[in-house]
């Protein structure tokens, strides 16, 4: 199918009937979330590409135009990750000595590498979308819109920079954004330290502070209590140790100390100003120099009551609250741990250390000095780099930001509001975020991003933010220096002129957060290709979908620019998507060996069953991806197959064609095939709808399977295997034609490669001149109103629903379903239903439960007191069936276990259904012989065959079984 598709040039045909022929035709305009090339496709982006696959191609058949354009994530950390893995980099430094160039150009030809694999990884699965004009964001044009954006932030006062304490990663050294935090936190056991400040001036007595990173405390410059709590004074030995009182008792439980004494009990806010000597001041240096307002209690309603002592110990370069009551009270935001995670020279006895390896020094040296109270373990939530998996430390620098402040907040809670989310909870989950969001860090130390477009004066330090490269030549020293690529190093090159003092202005060295690539992506794809004349149509965008984490990503970040740059939001309606697992339920990663790489399984497996694995769980929820149930949805594909390979073999053995003479009455079981149709397709449709694709998955399934193969084919084979094209064959055909051509269509945007096949093989044999080249310019299957019959329904379903139930109750007597039983009554209670249709589903019940007599009666039959009857009460009707076999049954269910081996021998000589053997030849014994004997008639019809001769003894050659404790030998002459 990829070849045929390949070959006729089909995605571009469809796009043109769609796109280029449907003007006028309602909008679905979707949004591509950018896969980052920075890795193979593995079966968790397959899941969502297929998500996406369906959602498309479904709308393409309700006659939308469908803007499809593909996208592709190409810069920030996670492409130079993977390109210093490849080098063998382990910092920045290697980067630097490597050369930027030479680094950046690498980056290049890493993504170049990954984006063809994704494109045939992509195809492979089948998602069809515009790759040929596929957005990326390391484009120039695209770079250019991202500029566009952030000056428009500036022109309204929402760009700043600032010294800040932010979240930073020591291994890609880099600061991060809080929506990039909230990605990679992990449950981790750290440190639980309770330790002593020694106040001035009160012999023996201290403050107990609590942390879970003992590090800080070489950077403490104060402690903090809360105003409004009360704080106790206790006696613990030969001292006094000030703790807050709600905190007490659990303190004193972890930290073991049960002999204690209360003195006193004051506010907080009585304990500030007080000095306290610094508990590493010998060992660290610098802080000797301190003097007011350094080490002292300050007061602030921040502080906990949650867990700790009630006393904070604050190192104002390390915490974004300590920062800020730094601020205000003159204290300086310096430490000793340098930007790449380890201590310098004025960290004293902790220099050379890496932060987290000092915690157990800072430990040793409290207990040296009696100052460590307690030492335990902490397990919570604490936040790791999102792409390496090095821990994080909050550490203050100089960085850029956009201002989220309150009136944003509230702008963009309103927008979540107004947005349509699958599942719904998804939006008190993102309401919550927005409205508890930080400014957002956009700066970034690194390389290869998009360049912040700020140029700064060296002399007077005014800055001047650029929207694009045609104003950045305009003001430009020299404008053959601004390159074609604004990358760098090269646009750090270009030099202005200060508007204020005529300085030099030289770039700020910093690229952007990636977020914000991808997170103008509703504007910045349709910037690169000059397609900005359509942004009024698409804007906001119908549908998009991702992670379920990107709720603090992708999702944000294009709230936020949407917000703040068109004044709305970008997207209507939103789908999350859960993770695979393995088939055991856990999370599949490299190390662990257990990652599926979805091209590599497609290649060997095929695409259509992984695809259905894949939707068959809600889309939000976790699915595992276990092999046997992928085997499994081939088994229910084969179905379909098989269902369609019946229905041709006998159509074509007749010549039937849909257009030719005829148009029987259709029988009860048609009516109700084509009721059952019309119910798969609202259910089918509504499911995508509503991003229910599972709900879709098991509709259009049941239709196949359940519907059709297992009940209405069984049901019409009779019809079928008339030697004349009857009227009931005629309208059987129709019938059958008519729902495996609809289940195909419903089948397409699920399973497009088996549809495809199927479509080119069956109904493009049946209708050529009236098919489309494809499937998928197929329109959404529709059942007229007129051969919607709800009584046959309510009849035929009735009886199949006995049916089951007969079945199982065969089960349980050990009868097999292949022997007859002799009667069967129906009882109707619905009175619209007219008597002949009830009749036409007693027929129906005689078939689909073997049963010899079936019978419509106004009142219970007069075997129905017996103890063989199965009583089966349904809302139309009451049904008694004899669940016994007498001896008449009893010969014809052994006849008909004779024909179903004579057929197994017909297979082995490989006939064909329609031709007729010279003989079969059959020895049996006891009522194995009766059956065959008096059944002789309808062996020959069933096996088609011209003689059928009883032997004394078994033929030479012949195929031997044992059934029911006789022997059966069987030859066939073809």
């Amino acid at each position: 199918m990829l070849r045929f598709w390949e070959e006729n040039q089909t995605y571009r045909l469809v796009k043109k009937r769609t796109w280029d022929e449907r003007e006028g035709a309602p909008l679905f305009a979707f949004l591509e979330g950018p896969p980052t090339a920075n890795g193979f496709m593995h079966v968790g982006h397959a899941r969502g590409r297929t998500l996406k696959d369906v959602k498309l191609r479904y709308a393409r058949m309700r006659g939308f135009r469908v803007w499809d354009q593909a996208g592709w994530d190409t810069q920030g950390l996670p492409v130079e990750l993977e390109v210093e893995k490849r080098l063998g980099f382990r910092s920045k430094r290697d980067i630097e000595r490597y050369g930027v160039e030479r680094f950046v150009e690498e980056c290049r030809r890493l993504v170049d590498y990954y984006l063809d694999h994704w494109v045939r990884a992509s195809k492979r699965l089948g998602l069809w979308l515009d790759y040929d004009h596929a957005y990326e964001t390391r484009h120039p044009r695209y770079i250019e819109a991202v500029w566009r954006f952030v000056k428009a932030a500036a022109e309204k006062g929402l760009l700043y920079e600032g010294r800040r304490v932010v979240p930073r990663c020591p291994r890609c050294g880099t600061a991060l954004s809080s929506h990039e935090v909230a990605q990679g936190y992990e449950t981790v056991d750290d440190p639980s330290l309770y330790f002593k400040l020694p106040l001035e001036g009160l012999d023996n007595t201290y403050l107990v502070a609590w942390t879970t990173t003992p590090w800080t405390i070489i950077a403490n410059e104060a402690a903090v209590v809360h105003p409004r709590e009360w704080y106790v004074f206790i006696a613990v030995g030969d001292e006094v140790w000030i703790v807050a009182e709600k905190r007490l008792k659990e303190f004193a439980s972890e930290a073991g100390v049960g002999d204690y004494r209360v003195l006193d009990r004051r506010l907080g806010e009585s304990l500030a100003g007080m000095r306290y000597r610094h508990p590493l001041l010998e060992e660290v240096p610098y802080h000797q120099r301190h003097g007011p307002p350094y080490h002292t209690v300050l007061a602030a309603d921040w502080v906990s009551m949650e867990d700790g002592t009630g006393v904070v110990h604050a190192a104002p370069a390390h915490g974004p609250e300590d920062f800020e009551l730094g601020q205000r009270h003159g204290l300086e935001a310096y430490t000793p741990l340098r930007e790449d995670g380890y201590f310098g020279p004025e960290a004293g006895v902790f220099q050379g250390l890496w932060f987290e390896d000092a915690n157990e020094k800072v430990a040793e040296v409290l207990r040296g000095k009696g100052l460590l109270v307690h030492l335990g373990t902490y397990r919570h939530e604490y936040p790791f780099c999102w792409r390496c998996g090095t821990r994080l430390f909050y550490y203050a620098s100089r960085q850029w930001f956009i201002r989220i402040g309150d009136e944003l907040r509230r702008r963009l809670a309103g927008e979540v509001e107004s947005t349509r989310w699958a599942p719904g909870w998804a939006v008190k989950r993102m309401r919550d975020w927005v409205e508890n969001a930080k400014d957002w860090c956009i700066s970034r130390e690194r390389y290869w991003g998009t360049p912040l477009p700020v140029w700064r004066c060296t002399r007077c330090g005014h800055t001047v933010v650029v929207g694009g490269l045609d104003e950045l030549r305009e003001k430009a020293l020299n404008p053959d220096e601004v390159p074609e690529d604004p990358h760098r190093p090269q646009i750090d090159r270009v030099r202005l002129r200060c508007p204020r003092c005529g300085g030099e202005m030289r770039r700020e060295p910093f690229v952007l957060d990636v977020w914000m690539d991808s997170g103008v992506a509703h504007t910045a794809a349709l910037h690169q290709y000059g397609w900005l004349r359509l942004w009024d149509s698409l804007y906001p965008y119908r549908w998009i979908t991702e992670a379920a984490d990107q709720t603090r990503g992708w999702f944000y970040t294009l709230l936020v620019t949407g917000v703040v740059w068109h004044g709305e939001r970008p997207y209507r309606e939103v789908l999350l998507q859960g993770h695979v697992l393995d088939k055991d339920g856990k999370k599949m990663s490299k190390s662990k060996g257990n990652v599926v790489w979805a091209l590599e399984w497609m290649q060997s497996h095929g695409a259509d069953p992984m695809r259905l694995l894949l939707l068959s769980r809600a889309p939000w929820d976790s699915v595992n991806f276990d092999p046997d149930e992928v085997e499994r949805y081939r088994s229910l594909l084969n179905t379909l197959w098989n269902s369609v390979k019946f229905a041709d073999t006998y159509m074509a053995l007749d010549r039937w064609s849909p257009g030719g003479p005829g148009g029987a009455e259709l029988a009860a079981e048609d009516k109700w095939l084509l009721y059952e149709m019309k119910k798969a397709v609202d259910r089918v449709s509504e499911a995508i709808e509503s991003d229910n694709m599972h709900h879709a998955v098991k509709a259009a399934l049941d239709f196949v399977v359940e519907k059709i193969s297992h009940q209405y084919i069984p049901l019409i084979r009779p019809r079928v295997w008339e030697e004349e094209m009857t009227e009931s064959k005629k309208a059987a055909y129709t019938t059958l034609y008519t729902a495996l051509k609809n289940a195909i269509k419903l089948m397409a945007p699920l399973t497009p490669f088996i549809a495809e096949y199927l479509y080119q093989a069956f109904v493009r044999k049946y209708e050529p001149g009236t098919s489309q080249e494809t499937v998928h310019l197929e329109p959404w299957p529709t059942v007229p109103e007129e051969q919607l019959d709800e009584k046959a329904w309510k009849a035929v379903n009735t009886a199949l629903a006995a049916a089951e139930k007969i079945l199982a109750a065969r089960t349980e007597k050990r009868i097999k379903r292949r022997w007859p039983l002799p009667a069967a009554a129906i009882v109707p209670k619905n009175r619209e239903i007219p008597g002949k249709l009830w009749q036409q589903a007693a027929e129906v019940l005689a078939r689909a439960a073997n049963i010899k007599k079936t019978t419509v009666t106004d009142t219970p039959p007069e075997w129905a007191a017996s103890g063989d009857t199965a009583t089966i009460d349904l809302e139309d009707a009451t049904i008694y069936a004899k669940i016994q076999l007498d001896e008449e049954t009893l010969l014809e269910g052994l006849a008909r276990e004779i024909v179903r081996r004579a057929q197994v021998l017909r297979k082995q000589h490989n006939l064909p259904v329609d031709h007729v053997a010279e003989k079969l030849v059959i020895h049996a014994t006891g009522k194995l012989k009766q059956a065959a004997q008096k059944h002789l008639e309808y062996i020959k019809r069933e096996v088609r065959v011209k003689q059928v001769q009883l032997a004394d003894q078994p033929p030479r050659e012949a195929k031997k079984w044992k059934i029911e404790g006789e022997q059966l030998a069987l030859q066939l002459q073809p």
